[in-house]
């Protein structure tokens, strides 16, 4: 008779226990929007694409569909600090967004969580209204984000509105873009990346974005896409970005393949409702696969 004691059963059991991959973590601290067309959903569709493992923190509830936006409800910043430091007493993320935040102190809780876990490669996108420009922040959080979010953030992704509102002057062409990511890094964001330009070159319109990483200028172009606006394409783009930091790629690489996504995103715009098409990031999925092909060449 053989006797099998506590000891040994724990031992079968832990050599037939299969290990867990651990995948990358990427976070996005936003809105929700129930349409899936931006905030934490199309940050979420965006992560999964990349092959990043997706967590969300909802800040703002909003009412709105693809026909536009009706309101929102911002939640307590106790309840986004529940929802965050539960999150970091688990793990915390290789690298994280935040996006529609609502309120200044959620702002403002936000900035010394991070500052607190010391938490590493933020992306800001400092949004503060809907693209029918209806508010999204109050008043007093784009003070708390320019004083308390922007000196933490690893790259900020203003649009030329929000460039405008950060600085305080108007941003029009590339000049004006390069004095504003000036300004912004000097405020201790450790780089910028200002889209939405469109400039004449050679009789035809073009979509200029400018990254500055505290050093050097670069300025992107692709055509300008003439039709419809197309929902979402701020929080793919921001998204992108964050999930190739959290792969391990360095500023220059992420900005560059979240501008290739969020343009394929774009073209490959989806109409799930009725209203405004949206970017539809899992149309990206050949241009990763197609990255990968080449890196394991």
């Amino acid at each position: 008779m053989v006797t099998i004691t506590s000891r040994d059963r724990g031992q079968s059991q832990a050599a037939g226990k299969k290990k867990l991959y651990s995948p990358r973590v990427a976070l996005t601290i936003a809105g929700l929007d129930p349409s899936g067309g931006a905030g934490i959903i199309a940050d979420v569709r965006t992560f999964d694409a990349m092959g990043v493992y997706p967590m969300a923190v909802a800040c703002s509830l909003t009412y709105q569909s693809t026909k536009g936006l009706l309101g929102r409800h911002d939640l307590p910043p106790e309840i986004v600090i529940r929802q965050l430091e539960t999150l970091f007493r688990d793990r915390k993320p290789d690298a994280l967004k935040t996006g529609v935040l609502g309120r200044a102190d959620t702002v403002t809780e936000v900035a010394r969580l991070y500052r607190k876990h010391s938490l590493a490669r933020l992306v800001v996108d400092p949004i503060a209204a809907s693209g029918d420009r209806k508010p999204l922040l109050e008043e007093r959080g784009f003070e708390a984000l320019v004083e308390h979010l922007l000196p933490v953030a690893t790259i900020v992704v203003p649009n030329l509105d929000e460039t405008s509102l950060i600085c305080g002057f108007k941003v029009f062409d590339v000049n004006d873009m390069k004095a504003a990511a000036l300004f912004i890094t000097r405020m201790g964001a450790g780089a910028v990346l200002i889209t939405g330009a469109r400039v004449e070159e050679r009789g035809r319109d073009m979509a200029v974005d400018l990254f500055f990483d505290g050093h050097d200028y670069r300025v992107m172009r692709y055509p300008w896409m003439e039709g419809e606006r197309i929902h979402g394409t701020g929080c793919v783009l921001s998204a992108a970005i964050t999930a190739s930091l959290a792969l391990g790629k360095d500023l220059d690489s992420a900005v560059t393949r979240g501008r290739n996504i969020v343009r394929t995103a774009m073209e490959g715009a989806v109409s799930p409702g009725t209203g405004v098409p949206c970017a539809d990031p899992l149309t990206a999925r050949h241009v990763i696969k197609g990255e990968k092909r080449k890196g394991n060449k």
